[in-house]
Parts: C-alpha cells; sequence; structure tokens
C-alpha cells in the first residue's frame, strides 16, 4: 500500500502502477461486467430515430411601416435571453397544443405509440414518483375539468429537444420515436405550431398596441389641457407678466441698492465728521478760523498786546496807562474765547444732526431693499414654478404628437397589411434512415471507461482500506527497519507438458529446491545477516514474528541450512516452548530438548541431535513445560546461551522464538542474544501489528537486526528487486532436461 511519510515525499506513480497490477482482477472484473451490460443493453434497446426541422428566428418585434416600437438596440445579454425564451417557448404548452390539434391526435390516439391517457403504473418509477408528489402536496391540483389534451402534450414534450445552431439564428427542432415517419411528422408539426404561435402572438400585440395607443392619446390630450388651465392660473396668481415682470421687478430692486450704498457712504462721511469735530481742538476748528468775528477779536487782541508791550517799556507796569490797556486786552481775550467755545459747540451739533440724518436715511433704505429682495426672490420662485410648468406641458404635447403620429402609422400599416414575420421554417423534417439511439459503439465504449474507472477506484480504495504490510517500502516507512530480505510466495513448479508440478515443504526448500527463488532469497538473507552486526557476523540470534502463522519457523530453518551450505556449523535452537514445530520440520525426536535442560538437566551433549541436512544440528523444545515464560526469563536460559557461545562447536545458533504479540518470551530470548530478525508475512501482518511489536523488543531491550518479508506476491515486488520476479517467472515455466534442470547444485 502506497505510504506518504511526514516529511510529505514525492508523489510515485510507480507505487500506484503497482496497485493496479496487483489489483487488476478486480479492475478487470468491473470492465467486464460493465461492458458486457452495456452490450447487452445497447443490442436489445428498441432502435430510436430522430427527426429535425431546422427554423430561423430572428429578432424584430412588430413593425410598423419604417418604425419599430423599440428605439435602442438591444445588448448581446438582451438577445441571450430573448433567444432563450424562444427555445422555452418552443417546448411549452401553448406551442405543443397546437401541434396536437395539427396532428389530430383526438382522433388518432395511437400514432404516438401506447395510449396517451393511460395512467402510470403504481409499481412503475413514475407512478412511484407520481405517488410521491401527490403526497408531499406538489402533484397537480385535482380540478373539476380534466385538459384532454394534456396527455398527447406530455407525449410530445418526452420526445422533443430544441437545440440552436452554434454562431447562426437557426434552431433545430427535433423529435425522436421508434417510428421514423412519425418522428418526421411531429417535428413538423411542433415547428408549424410555433410558426402559428408567433404570428397569433403579433396580432394580439398589434390589437393590444393599438387599444393602448388610443387609450393613452385620449388620456394625454386630458392631461395638456389640464394643465394649461393649470398654468394660466398660476401665472394669475402670482401676477406673472410675460417679457415685463422679471425686469420691473430687477429695476427696481437695482434702484433700492443704488440708493442705499449712497445712503451707507453719506452715513460713513457723518460719522467721521462728527468724530473730527470731537476730536479738534475749538481754535483750530474750520468754522472758527474761518468765522470773521473770530478774525477781527483776534486782530484786536494782537494790537492790544503790541500797545500793551511798548507802554509797558516805556511807563513800566504800575502805569495807569498801561493798566488800562491791560483790561482792555484781558476783556479782548475773554470775548475771544466766549465767541469760539459758541462756534465750537455748534459745529458739533451740526455735525450731530447731520450724522442722525443719515442714519435714519441707510435704515429706511436697508428695510427698503430687504422687502425688496424678498419680492424679487419670491418672483424668481414664481417664474421658476413657472417654466418648469410649463416644460411640462411641452413634453405632454411632444408625447402626443408621437403618440398620434405612431397611431396614424398603424392605421395606415392596417390598412396595407405589414406581413413582416421573424420566424421562417428552413428544412422540413424527413423520415431518417440511421437509428439515434441506441448508440451500441459509444455505448460499449462508455462501459468500458465506467467499468475501468469503478475498477480503478475500488482497487485504489481496498488498497487504501487494506492494512497490512506488502512491499519493502512499507517495511522501511512503517516500521523503519532495514530490510534484510525478501521471500517470495511459495508456488509449485510446472514441470512439461503432462507432468505434475513439484511441490516442496517451504521449511526445507533451500536443501530440496536450491535453485528455486525462495532458496535465492534465503540466501541472501543470509548474506544480509552476516552483514548486519560491526566486525563479525552475529554467533547467535533470534527469529521471532509478530503474530501465529507469518513463517517465522520456517525462516529460521531455512536460514540455517542457508548458513550450513556455507560450510558452517549451525545449531538450531527451538525455543518456542509452547507449539514446536522445528523437529516435525527436520524429522527429530522431541522428547528432550530446550525445556529438559532448563529444568535440571546439565549436559548439553545428548540434547544435540543432527539433522538430515549436513552441518546442521538442531535442540528440540522438548516436553511442553506449565510456564515457558517463567523458564525463558531464569538464569538457566542465560547460562544456555552462554555455554553455547563458549563451546566454539557451531559457528551460528539460531533460536527459533514464539510469536512476539502473543507472549513474552521472544524478548526474554532476543536480549540474550547478539541479533533479533523479525518475519513479517507479506499481505498478513498489519501495520499496527508491526509496530506493537518493533516496540515491544525495544522496550525489552533487544537489537533488532532488521525485518524479512516472507510470502511476497511477484507483483508486490518493486523495481529494484525485479531479479525475484524474474526467477519466479522462469521457474514456472516448463524446464529442459539439461543444465538448467539439475537438482542439488547450490550457490552461496
Amino acid at each position: 500500500m502506497i505510504q506518504q511519510d511526514p516529511q510529505n515525499q514525492e508523489f510515485n506513480l510507480r507505487s500506484y502502477w503497482q496497485i493496479l497490477v496487483r489489483r487488476r482482477w478486480l479492475i478487470g472484473t468491473c470492465v467486464l461486467v460493465t461492458t458486457v451490460a452495456a452490450a447487452v443493453s445497447s443490442f436489445l434497446a428498441t432502435p430510436i430515430y430522430k427527426a429535425t426541422t431546422t427554423i430561423s428566428i430572428e429578432r424584430r418585434g412588430v413593425r410598423l411601416l419604417n418604425t419599430s416600437l423599440t428605439a435602442t438596440e438591444p445588448s448581446w445579454l438582451d438577445y441571450q435571453n430573448w433567444y432563450n425564451t424562444q427555445y422555452r417557448i418552443i417546448s411549452s404548452d401553448a406551442v405543443l397544443r397546437y401541434a396536437v390539434k395539427q396532428l389530430d391526435l383526438e382522433n388518432r390516439p395511437t400514432l404516438l405509440g401506447e395510449q396517451a391517457d393511460e395512467e402510470p403504473s403504481p409499481f412503475s418509477l413514475g407512478g412511484l414518483r407520481a405517488k410521491i408528489l401527490s403526497v408531499i402536496g406538489r402533484g397537480a391540483p385535482e380540478t373539476g375539468e380534466v385538459d384532454p389534451l394534456r396527455p398527447y402534450i406530455k407525449q410530445l414534450r418526452a420526445g422533443l429537444s430544441v437545440d440552436p445552431v452554434r454562431d447562426s439564428h437557426l434552431v433545430e427542432i427535433s423529435f425522436v420515436h421508434p417510428d421514423p415517419r412519425i418522428a418526421a411528422e411531429v417535428a413538423n408539426a411542433i415547428a408549424y405550431g410555433y410558426l402559428r404561435f408567433t404570428l397569433d402572438r403579433k396580432t394580439r400585440i398589434a390589437k393590444q398596441s393599438k387599444d393602448w395607443f388610443v387609450e393613452r392619446v385620449a388620456e394625454l390630450k386630458r392631461e395638456v389641457s389640464d394643465l394649461e388651465l393649470a398654468l394660466q392660473d398660476y401665472a394669475a396668481q402670482h401676477q406673472i407678466v410675460l417679457g415685463q415682470g422679471e425686469d420691473v421687478t430687477r429695476r427696481n430692486l437695482s434702484n433700492i441698492q443704488e440708493r442705499y450704498t449712497q445712503a451707507k457712504i453719506k452715513l460713513a462721511e457723518a460719522r467721521a465728521r462728527l468724530d473730527t469735530v470731537r476730536s479738534t481742538r475749538p481754535e483750530s476748528l474750520q468754522e472758527v478760523l474761518e468765522n470773521p468775528v473770530v478774525r477781527e477779536l483776534r486782530s484786536r487782541v494782537s494790537a492790544l498786546e503790541s500797545e500793551y508791550r511798548e507802554k509797558l517799556v516805556q511807563l513800566g507796569e504800575k502805569h495807569p496807562e498801561v493798566q488800562t490797556v491791560k483790561a482792555k486786552l484781558d476783556s479782548s481775550r475773554e470775548h475771544l474765547q466766549e465767541q469760539i467755545a459758541a462756534i465750537a459747540a455748534s459745529a458739533i451739533d451740526s455735525a450731530q444732526a447731520a450724522f442722525e440724518q443719515a442714519r435714519r436715511e441707510e435704515q429706511q433704505l436697508a428695510q427698503l431693499l430687504a422687502d425688496a429682495t424678498r419680492e424679487a426672490s419670491e418672483a424668481d420662485r414664481a417664474m421658476i414654478e413657472y417654466e418648469a410648468r410649463s416644460l411640462e406641458l411641452e413634453r405632454k404635447k411632444a408625447t402626443l404628437n408621437e403618440l398620434i403620429a405612431k397611431e396614424n402609422e398603424m392605421e395606415q400599416s392596417a390598412n396595407l397589411g405589414d406581413t413582416a414575420h421573424n420566424v421562417q421554417i428552413i428544412d422540413e423534417a424527413v423520415p431518417p434512415e440511421i437509428i439515434y439511439r441506441p448508440k451500441k459503439k459509444l455505448n460499449i465504449l462508455l462501459g468500458f471507461l465506467l467499468g475501468l474507472c469503478l475498477g480503478i477506484g475500488g482497487a485504489v480504495l481496498a488498497e487504501y482500506i487494506d492494512n497490512t504490510i506488502k512491499s519493502p517500502d512499507d517495511v522501511r516507512d512503517i516500521l523503519d527497519l532495514p530490510l534484510l530480505g525478501m521471500v517470495p510466495a511459495p508456488r509449485p513448479v510446472k514441470k512439461a507438458h503432462g507432468e505434475e508440478p513439484v511441490r516442496c515443504d517451504p521449511a526445507v526448500i533451500t536443501a530440496e529446491m536450491p535453485l528455486s527463488p525462495a532458496a535465492e532469497a534465503y540466501r541472501e538473507l543470509r548474506t544480509a545477516v552476516l552483514l548486519a552486526t560491526p566486525g563479525h557476523p552475529p554467533r547467535d540470534l533470534t527469529v521471532t514474528s509478530c503474530q501465529p502463522g507469518e513463517g517465522k519457523t520456517t525462516t529460521a530453518v531455512n536460514l540455517a541450512i542457508a548458513l550450513a551450505q556455507l560450510g558452517r556449523q549451525v545449531l538450531l535452537v527451538d525455543s518456542d516452548l509452547r507449539r514446536p514445530r522445528c523437529h516435525d520440520v527436520l524429522g527429530v525426536e522431541k522428547d528432550r530438548g530446550v525445556s529438559t535442560f532448563l529444568t535440571g538437566l546439565n549436559d548439553l551433549d545428548p540434547l544435540i541431535q543432527q539433522t538430515r541436512i549436513d552441518r546442521l544440528s538442531l535442540i528440540a523444545a522438548g516436553p511442553v513445560p506449565p510456564n515457558p515464560a517463567d523458564l525463558l526469563d531464569s538464569p538457566r536460559f542465560a547460562e544456555l546461551v552462554e555455554t553455547l557461545r563458549e563451546r566454539g562447536e557451531f559457528d551460528h545458533v539460531i533460536f527459533d522464538s514464539p510469536p512476539l504479540l502473543s507472549v513474552v518470551d521472544p524478548v526474554l530470548i532476543g536480549r540474550q542474544t547478539e541479533g533479533v530478525v523479525l518475519v513479517i508475512r507479506s499481505g498478513y501482518t498489519s501495520r499496527e501489528a508491526g509496530r506493537l511489536g518493533k516496540d515491544k523488543l525495544e522496550k525489552g531491550r533487544a537489537t533488532i537486526l532488521g525485518a524479512v518479508l516472507n510470502a511476497v506476491e511477484t507483483e508486490h515486488v518493486p523495481y529494484q528487486y525485479r531479479y525475484y520476479r524474474y526467477a519466479a517467472d522462469d521457474e514456472s515455466r516448463p524446464r529442459r532436461r539439461g543444465r538448467a534442470a539439475r537438482a542439488g547444485g547450490q550457490r552461496t
């Protein structure tokens, strides 16, 4: 079985090929069964003929002279949807009803074969389906009136197929029937039924269109009249005078805006004048400087000051004239200040009054501007609404005029008889000569392919369900053990024609059939065992298996024979104290042996028996004791192993032990020897058993030299082991007398 380790190893096609080779009988059976079934059903089936009528379907609406109701070119998706709709219409009840009437099936009920109104048997698939649908509520509802054409429509639909011709507007309408003449007649009837259906539909559409036009024109006329009256009422309500109202409102608003701007400028000037008068010294005011009284007073003060200085110099300060001039000077100065203060106060009052007047005017104009702006906005909204209503009225009038024109064109089209049609019959169906189905060659090929797929799938499934170890790759990947050897399954050797096949006991095949593939495999095992330990070949080793029946005794005996054929002295110790077999295989007595030594006998010589194989001796198991595990775990067994190792009489000592998973004996034996050989039977030992056996030996501190894959089928042998397949195939062929037929030859 194919294994994929955790490291994601690469996919191995050769392993899958080996699966197919191993399961070839399953694959062959599936292929044979499905191919024969397909052939039988094809040759026994009733021949069915297929007749085809070809029609052309162009996408065109109801034509009105040179115009069409559809103004825009449809998209590709619209075309696809439209044609798919037509294909469904061809198989609809409406079209098939036309075909039933044309075929006159009511008067010819047996034209299509069995009675159309026959109810399906309750034991047939159709009857069972109808029963299920009626139970779940999806069946046809019971009505008081039964359509007499319904059974015929179902029959026509059952044999009908509609297929568009690629890259064209052609459609093939086909009908299948055992009678080729009936198939052609029905196909033509369905095509003409579709043609009749489209003509009737166009007539209905044209009538419905005309009625719609008349109704729509009258409705639009009423809407246009209502809109005109509503527009006039709106203009009167909002005092809209076309051509003047907008100019007067805008002109008034512009005039007020201009006056308001001037008032704001005047207010700013008055505020600046008032601020200037208030912040300027009185004697520096323009009104003071330009006043003639102030000028005259200033001249008098200047003259008095000059006179005062002259007399002061001439007469002195105490002189009466000087005092008189000084009094006049003080009086003039006081009068001058009074005049300046009076003029400044008058200037401030005048500037304040001008500011207040300008502010009142600005406020009045601001209010007028707000009112004018509001009136202009209302006038604009009214005008916009008026224009919108006018546009709606114009659109209604345009639509009305267009519909009136279409209505006139439709009347002219009806008078002229516009006969444009988008469905044409290109080729009528003729009775076919070639059988449509069953397609015998295709069915047989499909049956073959189906059987091949089922067989391959079943083979892979069976392989993955199979949980046994079968190949060297399984030993490496699952058990992580080196493969010491691989022994093919024993087969009888075929002789010349008429002679019986030669059979041999597999336990001694290395001695009796040294040229057989199994003997060659044991010699390969011998070489691998001799090289399994570093420094020197193992002096003693244990042969065991995971379960009974895997060939551990056969392997132990043949390995001992192969070592003896090298000219070495070999001792085989049957340490299976529960079910010993070595004495039967080699033909010696079993009354004394290992159990005898373990229970008290100190001399080994009486226990060692020579077998019929040169240089191969055996210590049998002896009488079966009641406590084998206790004896093997005793110091006496360790003494037995050590004694055999020290004697030096034997080059190799091989211990045959019980199965690992049954008892603990192999672990007790294996830890006393230099190594353990684990026998795995191909296709028999499960992966779990192999892992448990390996773990048990490792936990018992036994040294595992490797594994031997026993009873391997030739198809399980990978490419690198193809020699065994070659040898097995060669052995199965009749041999000629001569050198190749000599028995007794030995290979090392």
